[in-house]
């Protein structure tokens, strides 16, 4: 046996080991994920700089989740990358009418106006409060410029 085939059998364990792990740990996560991680992901990443109480993205998430049930299987599969759209998304590599460039615009607006930054001026050194859910249908709008 020669020193090449030893390394080449030990390369061939590793990469079956961390396989498995890692098909482990996928599985794992797959199960553990809700539908709201995407949602929190999405609004860390283009609200990092605003500070927001996790409890509310949270609560947030939620009521996004139920106004648009016929998405929550989408939701559910987009979970399992929610920890890679916190660091990164690829918004800006995709076409302008792209549906998770929409959604991704839909989530942080509709945060936007469910919390107290326009009345605070947009100011970015001030605590966001979340209000409550923001549907026009539902809820009129609070008096912004007043």
């Amino acid at each position: 046996m020669t020193k090449y085939s030893s390394k080449r059998r030990l390369l061939l364990k590793t990469a079956v080991i961390g396989s498995i792990a890692l098909t482990t740990a996928g599985v794992i996560t797959w199960r553990n994920n809700k539908e709201t991680d995407i949602i929190v992901a999405i609004l860390k990443n283009k609200l990092g700089k605003l500070k927001i109480k996790d409890e509310d993205l949270l609560v947030f998430a939620n009521e996004y989740v139920e106004s648009k049930q016929r998405y929550k299987k989408q939701f559910t599969y987009l979970s399992f990358l929610s920890g890679i759209f916190i660091v990164i998304t690829p918004y800006a590599l995709l076409p302008m009418n792209h549906p998770l460039k929409r959604m991704e615009d839909n989530i942080v607006s509709n945060f936007l106006l469910s919390t107290d930054f326009f009345q605070q001026g947009t100011d970015l050194n001030k605590k966001i409060r979340y209000l409550g859910f923001y549907d026009p249908y539902l809820r009129p709008c609070t008096n912004f410029f007043g």
